[in-house]
């Protein structure tokens, strides 16, 4: 079989399927010494990719792997017959699709950029987890919406510095403890208010200065 590149582990390795008209060559004009030249479409057998223009290239296996190259669109599709595709439509854009899983893993490592915006969502669940460290920057404002519960917890210290002032509403009970010492401290006043009673109660003698 003549193909366009050959060599020891490497080359261009396309060959006929059993069944499909070749066109074969003689060396030496030898009937016995046969090789192909290649595989040809005849008028019962035809990809189904030709055009007038002749802008469709294509590679299709029997399997229903697909690469097609359209010089019309300036596209290129790659497909596989699970439906797995990546899609380059010609105009700056790249479509990517798994009916399944996608896994992206990198030895070191993964940088994402956008020009503009970055949009995620998971119809389930969605995990992070870093070794390390992981820092969030915003230029603006963040907004976390919870539709359940929002649990945190910190094994080590947990410090919050804000230049602006901090609001906190709770439509039902608020409770804070510790199992160790609490402290308040203001450089200007403290003011409590409740529309019932406020209770200060205390194990031993308390002080007030």
């Amino acid at each position: 079989m003549i193909q366009p590149h050959s060599g020891a582990g490497k080359g261009f390795y396309f060959i006929p399927e059993i069944g499909e008209e070749v066109l074969v060559g003689f060396e030496g004009n030898n009937t016995q010494n046969p090789y192909v030249l290649g595989s040809q479409y005849n008028g019962s057998e035809s990809s189904g990719y030709a055009d007038g223009e002749n802008n469709v290239k294509a590679i299709h296996t029997r399997s229903g792997t697909k690469i097609i190259m359209n010089d019309s669109e300036g596209s290129i599709l790659i497909e596989d017959p699970s439906g797995n595709t990546w899609q380059m439509d010609g105009q700056g854009n790249i479509s990517v699709n798994a009916p399944k899983n996608f896994t992206l893993n990198a030895g070191e490592n993964i940088t994402f950029t956008a020009g503009k915006n970055i949009n995620s969502s998971a119809a389930v669940n969605m995990s992070e987890s870093a070794g390390v460290d992981k820092i969030i920057t915003v230029g603006a404002i963040l907004n976390t919406n919870v539709g359940g519960d929002h649990m945190l917890s910190v094994t080590g210290n947990f410090m919050e510095h804000i230049e602006g002032n901090l609001e906190s509403h709770s439509e039902k009970e608020r409770q804070e403890s510790s199992t160790k010492g609490i402290q308040i401290n203001s450089e200007d006043t403290i003011n409590k208010h409740s529309k019932k009673e406020v209770q200060n109660n205390s194990g031993e003698k308390s002080k007030s200065h």
